[in-house]
């Protein structure tokens, strides 16, 4: 008979992908309503992650995964983390177990740079035994960012660009450093950002499932980057990742525009459902922009963090 805490805590391989997927689907089920997970959004995610030593699964007598857990090093002093357990597995210790292996891939980094490092990871705000896991281990809860969508279940209407301004998709071996240069500028006063270099960032383009369509870019009269909508076509939805207005372009309805035109593309396509996620505390007033967009709050994660000096 099976002993309630026995589990093997190991690293992952290329072949765990789908079993990882199906996990992660179940979890946000659980905690938030529906799966927020495709197949692709693991493999994007590990074609940029050594899962030696950046990824660890757990898994139970009859091999089947029961938790996921990742760390990247967003900088040199911040690293972002998630995990999760299967709901049907819960209670038995893995949490625990993951967020250990966390904090110690974490020392290592610290004790290797001799830098402190600030250690996060992503909770689903209503996830009770997740949040006190955390706050039993130390961590505290520094931000709320919120997950909001809309349907468009009729022709959307049309996008009004101001005067002057013109919305392209993105060209790859032609846009890479333009644009580059307006996300550095329009996310440099956003909580907590970590500048990517200019090759980390161009990656993104690389990935199989980027398509530049899909990355509206907005224009003056001159030609110069104004703003962009940064978005990826999943299976069950067109996820916007990035929404971004250059500081001496905002306030002239820029954002609002370029929202407008994602829309009016996924709904072209026969993709009616578009999603993204919003600091609740963004200054600029994203929040507000996004439910004048006609978009709705799902669910909100909680950003909590550790310091180990």
């Amino acid at each position: 008979m099976m002993s309630k805490t026995t589990y093997r805590l190991r690293r992952p391989t290329p072949e765990d992908a789908q079993g990882v997927c199906d996990l992660v689907a179940a979890c946000d089920t659980e905690d938030l309503g529906a799966p927020d997970i495709v197949l692709d959004d693991v493999l994007d995610m590990w074609s940029g992650f050594d899962l030696e030593t950046q990824v660890w699964v757990v898994e139970d007598t009859d091999s089947a995964l029961i938790g996921y857990a990742f760390l990247e090093e967003d900088s040199e002093e911040k690293l972002f983390s998630y995990g999760c357990v299967l709901p049907a597995a819960r209670d038995r210790g893995v949490g625990s177990a993951l967020v250990a292996a966390l904090e110690a891939r974490a020392a290592e980094l610290r004790n290797e740079s001799g830098v402190a490092k600030r250690l996060q990871s992503m909770v689903p705000t209503l996830c009770e035994d997740a949040v006190r896991l955390f706050e039993n281990r130390g961590f505290a809860p520094v931000r709320y960012f919120k997950r909001m969508g809309i349907r468009l279940d009729a022709e959307p209407a049309p996008a009004y660009l101001p005067e002057g301004f013109t919305v392209m998709p993105y060209v790859k071996g032609a846009d890479e450093r333009a644009v580059y240069e307006a996300y550095i500028e329009s996310f440099a006063d956003h909580w907590d950002f970590a500048e990517p270099s200019f090759e980390k960032w161009v990656e993104k383009t690389q990935l199989p499932t980027f398509e530049e369509r899909w990355w509206m870019i907005a224009r003056d009269s001159g030609g110069s980057v104004a703003g962009f909508a940064l978005a990826r076509m999943r299976e069950d939805l067109l996820f916007i990742e990035k929404v971004g207005v250059r500081r001496s372009f905002r306030g002239r309805g820029l954002a609002l525009a370029l929202l407008q035109t994602v829309f009016e593309a996924s709904y072209r396509s026969g993709q009616p459902l578009v999603s993204l996620g919003v600091d609740a505390a963004n200054p600029s007033g994203a929040y507000r922009l996004y439910e004048k967009a006609g978009m709705k709050p799902d669910y909100e994660i909680s950003i909590y963090e550790k310091t180990l000096t």
